[in-house]
């Protein structure tokens, strides 16, 4: 096998234009910065910078931010723990412990509701999941802490935090919360009067 040789390059004589070339971009850059910094703290042009906390930032209806748990009438907890929000859940942060009522005609309740915030990734199928309208994703976006156990959502704190001004009703009518088993039920209590 023979050795091939092989030319060395040619000097790339376009190197200083190059390095002057990045030089030039960055200074426009710069400048460009510099107008628009000018411009803004003078107040000759309208900055699109919020200032929060002061100036307070407003989402559309549709924005899925902080949980909370509605209540009943007579201000319980409208879950029955039936677990579809946690089976529906994709990150797997909620925990539930149930119970049962001390009053009979009202189902299973949580002993125990959980969410831990941090695995959260606020999809919202656990507000949509749930037939009876206990969780919901309202307008609240302020999370912002450093202490570790601010991050597990305990079922007291999704109820009536100061924020929920005592808590939040639900919007469903106690008895719709199964419309279609309702429906069942005054057909076949039609029939039975009819019979009598």
């Amino acid at each position: 096998m023979g050795i091939i040789r092989v030319n060395r390059p040619a000097a790339d004589r376009n190197a200083f234009e190059a390095a002057w070339g990045y030089v030039t971009s960055i200074a426009k850059g710069m400048q460009l910065t510099m107008k628009i910094m000018l411009k803004q703290l003078l107040k000759l042009e309208k900055s699109e910078t919020l200032e929060w906390p002061e100036q307070p930032a407003t989402y559309s209806e549709r924005f899925k931010g902080k949980h909370f748990l509605t209540q009943r009438e007579d201000g319980q907890v409208r879950c029955t723990a039936c677990f579809l929000c946690a089976t529906a859940c994709p990150a797997e942060c909620i925990f539930i412990e149930a119970g049962e009522h001390p009053d009979h005609r009202i189902e299973k309740y949580p002993v125990r509701f959980e969410i831990d915030i941090l695995r959260c990734v606020f999809c919202g199928l656990c507000e949509e999941a749930c037939p009876v309208d206990a969780i919901r994703l309202g307008p609240e976006y302020v999370m912002a802490g450093s202490a570790g156990d601010k991050w597990v959502y305990t079922k007291e704190y999704l109820l009536a935090r100061p924020q929920l001004q005592g808590g939040i009703a639900s919007i469903k009518v106690e008895n719709d919360k199964h419309p279609a088993i309702n429906k069942i039920a005054s057909v076949e209590n039609n029939k039975s009067v009819v019979r009598h």
